[in-house]
């Protein structure tokens, strides 16, 4: 019965360990699969300098233009180089990219369709490396900012068909070619976040004057992290006017933030900031509620084996401090014979070579004494035979007195 309920505990703890391990791999699949959360490796490469993915919303009425941004970028070298790092040419350490979002009704050959429009500058599609399906991205550097690029349902809607490169459409009375048109992604968190309409990217100034109110609501760059949180403090102390949220991407599935989620949970449930996420940030905001979900399942499953290990070890310290007290007088023992082993060999040593002296000393003593015992012997024969005569003579002379004369009567 014994041996039935231990194997039965072997098996539930065998199960949990396994349910543990699904956890915590489903948990380390999901913080992988947003594409947007992975810039920091894809800029740092081979190097082995650490790397800092950092994006910083901004609230409602509190946004940015390209020269806030601008002049950040002046001083991001600067304050690199006094953190420790080498100096290098300006922009070559780090990338960023800015983005704002509206809607705009695009016109192609086939229909016109309303779109969710995103305004984009730097290195955005680093940050967001959508499927490319044909034609190229748009970039900072293009000479001209008349250039779009259409995703798949746009694309659909307005052609039919993907391969549209130095195609036209039509925005507000004005054509724009396309560049290129990709695949938005196609994971459940982006899927979840993302409101459904079709999306056209452009250059920031290009939809800056097509919506003159629009501002930067986004701001992402991948930096050189020298020393803890360096990138998260500057973009704080950068932007505190605006009071933008910083969010650090590349920890944001590490143990300590999980554990922020939890401990957070009621200022995190409750908007208070007047940020407006764009989608990718509120997939990365879903995924990391599951993975903090998986991650409480397998704190709950690992109790029981838990419990089940400290009982282990206690009852193996208890059995190791035991066989401790045991060998500890099994060896005070060993060395209390060891001694006395030592002391009778000693003793013995002591008395083959008193022993020995004896021998040498008494053999002739011996002998004389044996011929002076022959000798005493004798003497003491003589004496008692002397001691015989002198009583005789005595009894004799008695019987012949007088008073032996009577004695005789």
């Amino acid at each position: 019965m014994k041996n039935k309920k231990r194997i039965l505990l072997y098996a539930v703890n065998a199960l949990l360990l396994i349910l543990i391990g699904a956890c915590l791999l489903r948990a380390g699949s999901y913080s992988r699969i947003l594409l947007s959360q992975q810039a920091s490796k894809y800029w740092a490469g081979e190097s082995k300098e650490r790397f800092a993915q950092l994006s910083c919303f901004f609230p409602v009425g509190s946004e940015v233009s390209a020269e806030t941004i601008n002049a950040f970028r002046k001083g991001i070298d600067g304050k690199l180089v006094d953190a420790g790092l080498e100096p290098k040419t300006e922009g070559e350490s780090w990338t960023d990219c800015y983005s704002a979002v509206g809607s705009l009704t695009v016109s192609g050959d086939r229909d016109s369709s309303e779109a969710t429009a995103i305004g984009v500058d730097g290195d955005f599609f680093l940050f967001h490396p959508y499927e490319l399906l044909s034609g190229s991205f748009i970039s900072e550097d293009d000479l001209m900012k008349d250039r779009v690029v259409l995703d798949y349902e746009l694309a659909w809607k307005l052609f039919g068909g993907t391969s549209l490169e130095g195609m036209t459409v039509t925005i507000g009375g004005a054509p724009y070619y396309v560049a290129g048109v990709v695949r938005r992604e196609t994971d459940k968190f982006s899927n979840k976040a993302f409101s459904g309409e079709p999306v056209i990217f452009m250059h920031y100034s290009t939809f800056a004057s097509l919506q003159e109110t629009t501002s930067i609501s986004c701001y992402e760059v991948a930096m050189p992290d020298p020393i803890s949180n360096f990138g998260e403090n500057l973009l704080t102390e950068s932007f505190k006017t605006q009071k933008a949220v910083v969010v650090e991407n590349s920890t944001r599935y590490s143990l300590p933030a999980i554990y922020g989620i939890f401990k957070n949970f009621g200022d995190r449930s409750m908007a208070t900031t007047g940020v407006i996420y764009p989608y990718w940030e509120n997939a990365a905001r879903v995924s990391e509620d599951y993975v903090a979900r998986l991650c409480l399942i397998a704190v709950l499953l690992g109790i029981f084996p838990f419990i089940c290990l400290v009982i282990l070890a206690v009852k193996f310290i208890r059995l190791l401090v035991a066989k401790l007290k045991i060998l500890k007088f099994e060896l005070w023992d060993a060395w209390d014979d060891r001694y006395a082993r030592r002391e009778a060999w000693k003793e013995r040593r002591i008395q083959k070579r008193r022993d020995k002296t004896l021998r040498r000393h008494f053999e002739k003593p011996a002998l004389k004494f044996h011929k002076r015992g022959k000798a005493s012997e004798e003497t003491q024969d003589n004496s008692e035979k002397e001691l015989q005569l002198d009583i005789e003579s005595i009894v004799r002379e008695i019987m012949e007195s007088p008073e032996g004369s009577d004695l005789k009567q």
